[in-house]
């Protein structure tokens, strides 16, 4: 008769809490990303409630926690810290959606370019969020109003192609069974939902030359025919989306920048001069005051600035990759305070032989 293998004890305590964590509930519920390709998955990701836990309705510390835990959750979606540049891409924003709205021609937008991990997916969004909760405060519901797109950039479909009518028809809920050009009725909907921004994200997919070129006709189609902005967003987006927005066939005079009028916006890491270690305090700060830990205490994790700004070298994507996971794993391990040894023990950017 075949033995039973034997399972060795475990000595790794990470490997510990994750086998001795509560007893699964009989429903899956696991949590899961809201993606945004449709308008409902957008509303649902521009109210969401972000409001940090009260510890006093939390399990008391020591108690062991299940995947779903409410602080858990809040922790891997904490709310946006608003930075310094996100402030200034709203005011940019704001002047030209001024200039655009009761315009039929003529509209020009706004480009946020920059390397990986330096948050440009994260002003996007929360310019998106921005005026598709202000809008709601500011007028009665109405469930036709459509303040805000919010796309990617499609795949590559059959002849190497872009669907842009089909991503615009599922995000609206509109019909498009591939036989039809739904663009009229999407340009119908977008000016009788008042449609105020389009967002569109990752045109660093856009390859160089017919795929850009008919990619950009298609949305300079959408512009003029509605009143919308469009905000473009991805890795070198002003060298993909200026030559097919700006004059190409006047001459440049001597010493004459190529560049057309889109507003363009880079964000960059935090460097490590004065300004650059001031704001990047500044922002840790701010996760600071939004963690949820029963033995957390003010300035804990800003008292550990220095030694984050080394470890992210100042990109915003690692910096709230070790906040997430290392009040996560305070709360798991029940340490509930995030330390330089337990952050140590984190392997986000590091390299280890397992």
């Amino acid at each position: 008769m075949t033995q039973p293998p034997v399972i060795e004890e475990i000595e790794d305590d990470d490997i510990r809490l994750l086998i001795d964590s509560p007893a699964p509930t009989p429903v899956f519920t696991a949590p899961r990303p809201v993606w945004l390709n449709t308008l409902s998955n957008w509303r649902t990701f521009a109210t969401l409630d972000r409001t940090r836990p009260d510890l006093a309705d939390s399990p008391p510390p020591g108690t062991e926690v299940a995947d779903n835990d409410l602080r858990l959750r809040y922790h891997a979606l904490m709310p946006t810290v608003v930075t310094p540049a996100i402030g200034r891409a709203l005011v940019v924003v704001h002047e030209h959606l001024l200039a655009n709205r009761e315009r039929i021609h003529g509209k020009t937008g706004v480009i946020i370019e920059g390397p990986r991990g330096t948050g440009k997916t994260e002003i996007l969004q929360y310019i998106g969020r921005h005026y598709e909760n202000k809008i709601a405060r500011l007028y009665e519901p109405d469930e036709s109003r459509i303040p805000v797109i919010a796309l990617r950039v499609p795949p590559l479909a059959r002849g190497g192609r872009r669907n842009w009518p089909a991503a615009f028809a599922s995000f609206l809920g509109l019909k498009h069974d591939g036989g039809s050009d739904p663009t009229r009725s999407i340009c119908h909907v977008m000016r009788n939902s008042s449609t105020l921004l389009v967002l569109i994200d990752g045109i660093e997919q856009l390859r160089a030359g017919a795929d850009a070129e008919e990619s950009f006709a298609y949305l300079e189609e959408i512009s003029e025919s509605t009143g919308a902005t469009f905000l473009f967003a991805g890795r070198a987006a002003r060298s993909i989306v200026d030559p097919l927005t700006r004059d190409r066939e006047t001459a440049l005079a001597d010493n004459e920048e190529i560049w057309g009028d889109y507003a363009t916006l880079r964000t960059s890491r935090i460097g490590y001069d004065t300004d650059g270690h001031k704001l990047f305090t500044k922002i840790v700060r701010k996760f600071d005051k939004n963690l949820c830990l029963h033995h957390h205490q003010p300035d804990d994790l800003t008292n550990l600035h220095e030694y984050l700004h080394r470890r992210t070298k100042g990109y915003l994507r690692a910096l709230s990759q070790l906040v997430s996971q290392g009040a996560q794993k305070a709360i798991w391990n029940k340490q509930e305070r995030i330390t330089e040894e337990l952050l140590e023990s984190l392997a986000i950017g590091r390299s280890r032989t397992i």
